[in-house]
């Protein structure tokens, strides 16, 4: 498969399209004589974004693997992943994309719980004490269940370079990790989709 070379241009139209993408497949509306979405949060919602629509979407993961791969690609990462289940799609692509183009980066994920069985592992993917790396999700409001993620790998001594979601809420979480010290990054704000 030949790689094509990512230019700033190329970057912004798979943005587009990835926008186009979860706005057309992943952004859910009810309306007010309907029930309202439960969010992960515990909050509820007229709007929802069902982002494993697009990360389960051939073109969908692609498009958020190599525009992920360019955010990252110039640090020095010894691993990329997040919480379970929403960074499992994600960080997977990113890793090999980042094979594809002879810089590796593996890829983890954390259970909300330790595994029962076997190694009782609550992270996955081999990620080693004191490694750098960066935390993934699909979807973010107020930040609690990236936090698991977070929390886990600082206790391994991990350096978080940077968060990454596909969609921000906006809902507190980007406050939460300022407060944190995390730098917050997200490919799209919850304000993208209500025009």
């Amino acid at each position: 498969m030949a790689l094509v070379k990512m230019t700033d241009s190329l970057l912004d139209d798979h943005k587009r399209s990835l926008k186009e993408l979860i706005r057309s497949k992943a952004f859910l509306r009810r309306s007010y004589d309907e029930e309202p979405f439960k969010l992960a949060s515990g909050d509820t919602s007229r709007t929802f974004f069902d982002c494993k629509l697009v990360t389960q979407d051939p073109q969908g993961i692609k498009l958020i693997a190599e525009i992920i791969y360019e955010m990252v690609k110039d640090y020095d990462l010894d691993g990329i992943g997040g919480i379970e289940t929403g960074s499992i799609p994600i960080s997977t692509a990113v890793a090999q994309l980042s094979f594809l183009k002879g810089k590796q980066i593996p890829s983890f994920w954390v259970r909300h719980k330790p595994r029962e069985h076997g190694t009782m592992n609550i992270v996955e993917g081999g990620l080693q004490p004191n490694s750098k790396v960066v935390i993934l999700d699909d979807v973010t409001t107020r930040g609690n269940s990236v936090e698991k993620a977070v929390r886990e790998v600082q206790k391994m001594n991990c350096e978080i370079v940077e968060l990454i979601t596909m969609v921000d809420r906006e809902a507190g979480a980007r406050d939460k990790f300022k407060k944190m010290r995390i730098k917050f990054t997200s490919l799209f704000k919850m304000s993208d989709f209500k025009s």
